[in-house]
């Protein structure tokens, strides 16, 4: 994932003020920034193409465990069973 590196904390009143500078540095560096409150972390400013990167990871991962759980809990429908179905679905279309 990612590595944060201290040179990418800063506090959320320098992010304020500079804010363009800090939207630049993100769209061009593709490396998220933590901002800072008070001295403690509060939040983390992403670019946008890296959160939808994140956001399908965590669906594929959400999506793995299901199957997982469904083949653990003997949920599951043997491949020829689904092919079969499919040609069956695949061939009604066709005769319409």
């Amino acid at each position: 994932m990612y590595n944060f590196d201290i040179r990418n904390i800063t506090s959320i009143t320098d992010f304020r003020n500079n804010i363009k500078k800090y939207i630049k540095e993100i769209s061009v560096q593709k490396i998220p920034i933590i901002l800072t409150q008070h001295g403690k972390s509060a939040a983390v400013i992403l670019d946008v193409e890296k959160y939808q990167e994140m956001q399908d990871q965590i669906d594929f991962m959400r999506k793995v465990t299901l199957g997982l759980k469904d083949f653990r809990e003997g949920q599951t429908v043997p491949a020829d069973d689904v092919f079969d179905e499919i040609d069956r679905i695949l061939g009604q279309s066709r005769n319409k």
